[in-house]
């Protein structure tokens, strides 16, 4: 190990300081109308001009947006105004928003959030590494230089009532398929905000979660759950298309 050229990470749950305590997700109390469900739903949809006011409120909402960053990618990607137009404000009166962003988009993912009536409070770095726990170095982005993380912009509206200081801001953790976000970040997000309905905005099927709602165009048909969700769905779109 000493002599090896990488960078090797282990976790290490011994406190900072001697008889340090280290904090501990707790309970919150959760209104019933931001009450997750103990099973995953979905819907298939273009998330550019889907009706956002379907869904109900979320206690958190992750979001991976394909953005135009200039690279060649595997993948559409939206244009800028795009992003702004999107109706994500009406998502959440109070509560937390993980905005992933990575080249040029970062200083636009701190303007959309302005947009969309948030303030950025924090920031969230993803160390990759690979199936030996090193640390990657030939990212497959970067203009300059290679990208051995990806960020992730924290942005607050309202006062949600969320469990602070539980985790830190660096989570590092394997790199997967193309643009596949550590799986890290669901049992953090469940600390923040135990119990409270989450949304995954450009989700794939292997983003599904319990408690969790899924909107992407990669996703098996739509699966609603929730009797208030479903009824404003059919109201908004008729008939509900199954899952294959």
């Amino acid at each position: 190990m000493r002599n090896c050229k990488y960078m090797h990470y282990e976790l290490d749950t011994a406190p900072d300081a001697p008889g340090q305590i280290t904090a501990v997700s707790q309970p919150i109390s959760v209104p019933k109308y931001l009450q997750a469900l103990t099973e995953p739903q979905w819907i298939r949809c273009d998330v550019r001009s889907f009706d956002m006011t379907v869904l109900g409120k979320f206690g958190v909402i992750m979001a991976d947006p394909p953005w135009e960053i200039h690279q060649d990618l595997p993948y559409g990607t939206m244009a800028d105004d795009e992003m702004r137009r999107m109706n994500i404000g009406c998502l959440q009166d109070e509560g937390v928003i993980f905005l992933w962003v990575t080249g040029r988009a970062m200083e636009l993912g701190r303007e959309c959030l302005e947009i969309w009536g948030y303030k950025r409070v924090d920031e969230l770095i993803w160390v990759k590494t690979n199936q030996l726990q090193r640390l990657i170095r030939t990212g497959r982005t970067g203009h300059w230089l290679n990208h051995s993380k990806e960020h992730c912009l924290v942005g607050i509206k309202g006062n949600p009532h969320i469990n602070k200081s539980v985790d830190c801001d660096v989570v590092v953790a394997e790199v997967r398929e193309t643009s596949r976000k550590p799986d890290e970040m669901y049992p953090l997000l469940e600390r923040l905000s135990p119990g409270t309905r989450k949304l995954e905005i450009f989700a794939r099927n292997h983003n599904l979660r319990p408690g969790w709602v899924g909107l992407g165009n990669q996703l098996n048909g739509v699966n609603i759950k929730e009797a208030d969700m479903r009824e404003r769905y059919i109201a908004r779109y008729g008939k509900i298309e199954p899952p294959e």
